[in-house]
């Protein structure tokens, strides 16, 4: 009899336990959401893409829990359903190929964007260009500093946007969509330049490793490699509001780009960091020494020589020749088999000149030229869609 009580007293115990256990279970569940949803945009995420939602303890150290979901759609789009948790901190993860609105195509490689969230009190976050670098100064100001996770974000946001000589926007970066808010925009632009996108991806890292614990981009290498990025697109401001519009018209959304080219004109004119990139005119070419040339005062009648340029991908660059010939010639030739990357006007003997435009910059522009009966040459440069002549020199014909 005595067994039979202590039996019916543990299976009372057991079922005690296991109700317990059911309620600090449902308990320690902190946070509930139906439906979580958001943004992937660096340009947007396309279809396919991964997302995965990562709970994180107060320290920002991940707890194992995850959820995992994907870009729906080519706008970037992200919907994760029947999120429970027991700390309301996350880390976004997008994985995937993404629309670069400089090239207006889809990126030939894929890229990794990361936000931290406290999604406590909202149902939707983003991930973006600058929740990426936010995130390791964020990690290292609280776990290494001790600070509260709010007042880490905020000084995150505020010393990134610093790097561009942008002011904060006084919201949460997971808050800002691509289409409305043009620093973001600015700043996706710049970093990305010509780059491929292994190449974006390497300069984020090394900016994130840079500013990590003291917040400032110290590397004026990296802050170089900003400011040439942001001066190679200037002429292309308007190609890339056109990308982006047309890529919004084509998911069908009717959205207007915000002035983004004005940050990117402010910040290349800001002084931050030394600007490297330009057209530059070699002392010889292909066939012989260059007329472009600084060092190149005088040509000599019936001589060949080079119109060679290098002209860096995203910048353009003119050349006019002038001169006053002595009839019947020409002031000079072109062979035609010979010009690597030019376009080339007809002669034009009411204004006895003729342009020379570079087809596509990151390739050998190179010609040769053959000095004719001429008193002098004209040479005006007009680069990176300049209307009035960078530069001008006189040659003297000998």
């Amino acid at each position: 009899m005595k067994t039979q009580h202590f039996f019916c007293y543990l299976a009372v115990l057991a079922v005690c336990f296991t109700a317990c256990k059911k309620n600090d279970d449902e308990q320690s569940v902190r946070v509930k959401k139906e439906v979580f949803s958001g943004y992937a945009q660096k340009g947007p995420f396309v279809n396919g893409s991964s997302v995965t939602i990562s709970e994180l303890k107060e320290n920002l150290d991940q707890t194992g829990k995850t959820y995992f979901t994907t870009i729906s759609g080519n706008s970037g789009s992200f919907e994760q359903k029947n999120i429970e948790l027991i700390s309301s901190y996350v880390e976004l993860k997008a994985d995937g190929y993404y629309f670069n609105e400089i090239s207006g195509q889809t990126s030939a490689g894929t890229i990794m964007l990361y936000a931290l969230v406290d999604i406590e009190d909202v149902n939707s976050a983003n991930v973006n260009v600058l929740t990426h670098l936010e995130k390791p100064r964020v990690e290292y100001l609280v776990q290494q500093q001790g600070m509260r996770f709010p007042a880490a974000k905020q000084q995150a946001q505020r010393e990134v946007l610093a790097i561009f000589g942008f002011e904060s926007v006084g919201t949460t970066s997971e808050t800002l969509d691509l289409t409305a808010d043009a620093k973001l925009l600015a700043i996706s632009s710049i970093l990305q330049g010509y780059l491929s996108a292994g190449d974006m991806m390497e300069l984020m890292a090394d900016i994130n490793a840079d500013i990590k614990q003291d917040g400032k981009l110290d590397n004026m290498v990296l802050g170089t490699k900003l400011i040439n990025n942001a001066f190679s697109i200037n002429s292309s401001l308007s190609t890339i509001r056109k990308n982006l519009t047309n890529k919004y018209i084509e998911l069908g959304n009717d959205v207007t780009i915000p002035d983004f080219e004005s940050y990117i004109e402010a910040f290349i004119n800001s002084e931050l960091y030394p600007q490297t990139i330009s057209v530059t005119y070699p002392a010889t070419g292909s066939f012989g020494v260059n007329i472009l040339s600084d060092d190149v005062t005088f040509l000599t009648i019936d001589n060949d020589y080079s119109m060679k340029a290098e002209v860096p991908e995203g910048l353009s660059l003119t050349i006019v020749l002038k001169s006053e010939a002595a009839s019947p010639y020409y002031p000079w030739g072109i062979e035609l088999s010979s010009p690597f990357n030019w376009a080339i006007t007809t002669y034009d003997f009411d204004t006895q000149s003729q342009q020379f435009t570079v087809k596509e910059g990151g390739k050998i522009s190179d010609l040769r030229l053959v000095i004719g009966h001429a008193p002098y040459i004209i040479v005006e440069y007009y680069e990176n869609g300049a209307t009035a002549p960078t530069k001008i020199k006189t040659l003297e014909v000998r």
